[in-house]
């Protein structure tokens, strides 16, 4: 860790008790602010002038380092709390717990729960957590079901940790058994039926909930947002809007998203007014989002325009428009923001490359994207993913480089996904290339999947496109036969603020 100049005068031991008191403070404080390294020199610090820690510091720094996934400085202070003896009193105990708890070392939280000679409420709802959290159902109702005594807390965590797993029925158990339940309940109840895909039950329980908050509001509409139900979100955005609870961050985010999924610039500038108003547009988070809608629905200079605006720009908010430049085919734009990002100190991550590379191959810059891809390992220790190797395949067959497509897919890691060969097969219905399509079709077929409606139609594409008539039916046939549906297209368009969606070979009545 990096030493850390420390903005504070420091406090003398010749007053003793004040003194740690105000030690603690600083590092409190520290900590609160997300200053972990500054909390952890104040107490080296603190020590170094002949403080000790006490139970107050210990619970401080755990969390902290905790917090920042320091294992080696948690196992130190670990030990000091033994030094001490600090580590039997309760409150280090519980937060030796949480701490391995988020260094995702299940094991050793166990294992100090177990050595507890005394277990308050908050101990025990710790380890209930631990568990619940990373979705150990199983190990979360043992320790359920061992409790001495349960708070609304402990019911709440096992809703929270079901609804994490999809399991509906054991979060509804546990539901209805609750003897008073509070807003939480309700919301995690809602989250696990919109995370099992049962939008309807999630409606009901939410009409049926008697208080609601922001992330009650915000629940449906991520909820809705997931299971790809857009117009109702947007739908319940607008009616929260007209409510008591005022929308956050995370609904205006969603709300957007939703429009960019629909493709509705009207909406999408509505909420961006609507969000500019409650002074929410500035949010990085917000930012993205608007990034984003416009550039999906169309109008990338909007997109320009909210991005060059932002005063606070994360790393998702360059990745956004990279993306966006992307989709629009403004490939050597994408590489010159890349480029004026590194300028500005921010390290791209392989979601910037996924961008970056998609750009690339939309304008058919093979050199380029070429580059791009080799440097991702060597300039920023990034391992290429599948959807990496699926945007140069896409990039070396669109520009009809299919042997260095091939070739590429053999020096693969892994086996080939639906991604890689898909990208493959287009480009070769494109550019009518029989050769080069049986040859993917071979690699998709030997990978024995279940083939969808989208390969069979890829393959009898494949013959169509090439005069091969007879073929291409005979694919059609096989996947008639086989009982596979092609999935019918449909289409949205909004009238005065409704979206009305049409699916292919419907009829209209007057």
């Amino acid at each position: 860790m990096a030493l850390v100049t420390c903005n504070f005068t420091s406090p003398s031991p010749s007053s003793g008790g004040s003194d740690l008191r105000r030690w603690n403070q600083i590092v409190r404080n520290q900590a609160l602010k997300g200053n972990v390294e500054l909390a952890i020199h104040s107490y080296i610090d603190m020590q170094k002038l002949g403080f000790s820690a006490d139970n107050y510091t210990f619970p401080l720094l755990l969390k902290a380092a905790g917090n920042a996934s320091c294992l080696r400085i948690g196992l130190t202070l670990h030990g000091q709390t033994v030094k001490t003896g600090f580590c039997v009193h309760l409150f280090v105990q519980t937060a030796l717990l949480k701490m391995y708890s988020s260094l995702g070392l299940l094991v050793n939280a166990r294992k100090v729960f177990d050595k507890m000679p005394v277990r308050d409420a908050v101990a025990w709802n710790s380890m209930l957590d631990v568990y619940a959290s990373c979705g150990q159902m199983d190990n979360a109702m043992e320790i359920f079901d061992t409790m001495p005594s349960r708070d609304l807390s402990s019911f709440n965590i096992m809703i929270s940790g079901f609804a994490g797993a999809r399991s509906v029925a054991s979060a509804r158990s546990i539901f209805d058994r609750i003897p008073e339940k509070d807003v939480v309940s309700w919301n995690s109840m809602i989250l696990a039926c919109m995370n099992a895909g049962e939008t309807a039950e999630a409606c009901t329980l939410f009409e049926a909930t008697p208080e609601r908050n922001v992330i009650t509001w915000n629940t449906m509409v991520m909820g809705y947002l997931n299971n790809q139900l857009y117009t109702k979100a947007i739908d319940l955005f607008y009616r929260m809007k007209a409510g008591d609870v005022k929308p956050d961050y995370l609904t205006l985010t969603g709300a957007l998203s939703a429009c960019s999924h629909l493709g509705s610039l009207e909406t999408g500038i509505n909420i961006h007014i609507y969000a500019e108003n409650l002074e929410q547009a500035s949010s990085p988070h917000v930012v993205t989002a608007l990034i984003d809608m416009y550039a999906k629905c169309g109008s990338i200079h909007n997109s320009l325009a909210v991005f060059y605006k932002s005063k606070t720009k994360d790393i998702y908010c360059w990745n956004a428009l990279i993306s966006g430049l992307a989709l629009h085919g403004f490939g050597y734009a994408a590489l010159k923001l890349f480029n004026q990002m590194r300028v500005n100190c921010i390290k791209p991550d392989d979601i910037t490359f996924i961008g970056v590379l998609s750009a690339c191959s939309h304008a058919g810059l093979v050199k380029e994207g070429c580059e791009m891809f080799d440097c991702m390992k060597r300039d920023f220790g990034i391992t290429p993913k599948a959807e990496h190797y699926g945007c140069v395949v896409d990039l070396l067959s669109r520009a009809e480089h299919f042997d260095s497509a091939f070739q590429l897919i053999e020096r693969m890691p892994f086996e080939p996904g639906e991604s890689v060969l898909g990208a493959l097969l287009s480009a070769c219905v494109i550019h009518q290339d029989l050769e080069a399509g049986e040859k993917a079709m071979e690699l998709v077929v030997k990978r024995d999947w279940c083939l969808s409606d989208g390969e069979y139609m890829m393959f009898s594409n494949l013959y169509a496109s090439c005069g091969q008539w007879e073929e291409a039916e005979r694919w059609r046939k096989m996947m008639n036969d086989s009982g596979i549906v092609k999935t019918a297209g449909c289409s949205e368009i909004q009238v005065n603020g409704r979206f009305h969606t049409f699916l292919a070979g419907e009829v209209g009545v007057e």
